[in-house]
Parts: C-alpha cells; sequence; structure tokens
C-alpha cells in the first residue's frame, strides 16, 4: 500500500473547473505520499486534455483513468472507489476542490491518533455559479451545534457530510465495495458515509478545509429550484437507496424507514401520480411493496389516482 491517502475524483464535461479541482490535489502539503485517480467518465469537452496534461507534468500523483464509452455517474463512481487502495479515501469530484493545503495532513493525523473513528469531517464553503444567492457553510453552526462526532443513528436521519469534506478510514481494502454498494441509487455519497459508520464514528474538524461548487449543469443542482423536477428525475434511484439503507445498514430499523417514506418517498410517489408517471409507480409497487402500501394505500381508499394498465 503505497499512498497513504487516494483522492477519488470522477469527472465530465468539467473542463471550466477540473484545473482548480486538480490544482487543490497537487498543492497538498504532506509527510507521506498520496495520489489521485482522477477518472473521465467519456468527456466531450477537454476535460481529459486538461486531465492528461496534469498527469504528464505530476506522474506520481494524478492517475488518470479514461473511459471509451459514458458510463454513467454511479457506475463511474462505484468503479473508481473500487480502484483505491489506501489506508485513507477522499473523494472530490471534478467541479469541487481543496483550500486548505494542509488538508489531508490534518485529517490523516486525526485518524491515525484516534483510531476509534472510521473517518473525520469538515464544513465546507458553498458557492453558487448561476445562481443568485450567497455563498454559505454546511454544516451551519445552527446544524452541527455542538457535535463533535456524529455516529450512525444519527446519520441516518440527516447527511450532516458534503462529499469532498470527509476522509474515510478505508474499509474497502478487505471487501470489495461492488459487491456492497448498489450502483442505481443516489446520493451515493452518504450511502458511503453510513457505510462507513457501520465501523466507528465519524469525527467533526471545525476548519473549513474545500468548497463545494453548485452550478447549473450539477447533477442536484440542476433540480435544487424545482423539487417536483427533482423527484420525476430521480425519484426511483433515491427510493433505492432509502430501500437499501433499510435492508443493509439500519437493522431494518422501522422508525428509519417511517421516517423515510414520510419525508422523502411520499413526495416522490406523490409526483408520479399527479405527473402520470404510471411505470414508475408501477416499479416502487412492484419492487418495493411494504413501502408502497405504507406510503399509499390510506389515499387510494380515497381516490383511485391512476391504473396501472395506463402507460406514461
Amino acid at each position: 500500500m503505497e499512498n497513504k491517502v487516494t483522492i477519488v475524483c470522477i469527472t465530465y464535461n468539467h473542463e471550466k473547473f477540473i484545473k482548480q479541482a486538480l490544482e487543490s490535489f497537487i498543492m497538498q502539503k504532506t509527510d507521506f505520499p498520496f495520489c489521485a485517480i482522477v477518472s473521465d467518465d467519456c468527456s466531450t469537452d477537454s476535460t481529459p486534455d486538461i486531465i492528461k496534461e496534469y498527469a504528464d507534468k505530476y506522474p506520481n500523483i494524478i492517475k488518470p483513468v479514461f473511459h471509451k464509452s459514458n458510463m454513467g455517474v454511479m457506475k463511474n463512481y462505484v468503479g473508481t472507489l473500487s480502484l483505491a487502495k489506501s489506508k485513507y479515501v477522499i473523494v472530490n469530484e471534478g467541479d469541487d476542490y481543496f483550500t486548505d493545503e494542509n488538508k489531508l495532513q490534518k485529517q490523516a493525523d486525526f485518524l491515525d491518533l484516534n483510531e476509534q473513528y472510521s473517518a473525520c469531517f469538515h464544513p465546507v464553503k458553498i458557492i453558487y455559479e448561476g445562481f443568485d444567492k450567497k455563498e454559505a457553510i454546511f454544516p451551519s453552526s445552527k446544524k452541527i451545534r455542538w457535535k463533535n462526532t456524529i455516529k450512525l443513528d444519527e446519520l441516518l436521519y440527516y447527511n450532516y457530510i458534503q462529499t469532498n469534506s470527509i476522509m474515510y478510514r478505508w474499509r474497502f481494502n478487505e471487501e470489495n465495495i461492488t459487491e456492497i454498494f448498489p450502483e442505481d441509487i443516489i446520493p451515493g455519497d452518504w450511502y458511503l458515509h453510513l457505510l462507513h459508520a457501520q465501523k466507528g464514528g465519524i469525527a467533526y474538524l471545525k476548519d473549513v478545509m474545500s468548497v463545494y461548487r453548485r452550478h447549473i449543469n450539477g447533477i442536484w443542482t440542476s433540480t435544487m429550484q424545482n423539487p417536483e423536477m427533482h423527484n420525476l428525475k430521480y425519484g426511483l434511484r433515491e427510493t433505492n437507496f432509502f430501500y437499501n439503507v433499510y435492508k443493509n445498514i439500519s437493522g431494518s430499523n422501522d422508525e428509519y424507514i417511517n421516517s423515510m417514506i414520510d419525508t422523502f418517498i411520499k413526495p416522490i410517489i406523490n409526483t408520479y401520480c399527479k405527473n402520470g408517471y404510471f411505470d414508475e409507480l408501477k416499479l416502487i409497487k412492484t419492487k418495493y411493496p411494504d413501502i408502497y402500501k405504507q406510503a399509499f394505500e390510506i389515499k387510494t381508499k380515497k381516490k383511485k389516482f391512476w391504473s396501472f394498465k395506463s402507460s406514461k
């Protein structure tokens, strides 16, 4: 295990941003070797050329992967994670970046000294491009309050952790992540946090050390101002996320699934109903009959919302 830390960076059509991400990797000051696996998902812009330029200049740090066909975000994500073989791992997507040159050193030092923790994270600055919205810090001081440690039961209900803020004590040196991690879910980062929270607490460090960029082409940002559009686009994969957490991580915690049905899955089902997405509704009923029944049986007694003979 040559590198102590691996940065996993997935990217697609990030020509405007990838250089800033790569520069933030190169600037890191550490007393240990680290690398960045940069996996481009067949970008159609100049992203691969920029990655190659940096890989040629910094071959000990930048380890490029160039896909010949587009795999999709989650397949690229899980596939690239499976290449990481180091004590610690950080994920930074191609449109985000680190701001503290000592970030890797600080987080690795903490985990070296605190073996009871499976990961550590910090607040990030969120910047908005193409939106009339002020910069913000996440998680807010109100949300995190006095917490020094996030445990599994807390993380089940709220994702306090932005993707490029967390360093994992990598559990997948001994396990095969492709056998554990479903590819048809979102959000993938939350699932990865939860998988590590199974192994120990996640520590909160107070320094802001990275930026999360929200821009119009981002997966979440593109629909953040329209919840209905978000549900139509990602509802099935989000439903599958909560189902997999319930079955594989929460210990089939009924309180958890009841909360998630009420908060997330009911709005998805209602949106599908309203917009006539009958195929998607049928998939939920077929794949998750208990969830479907619990979320919707009371309403269907009052009013017949659809017929499964219909099609979208």
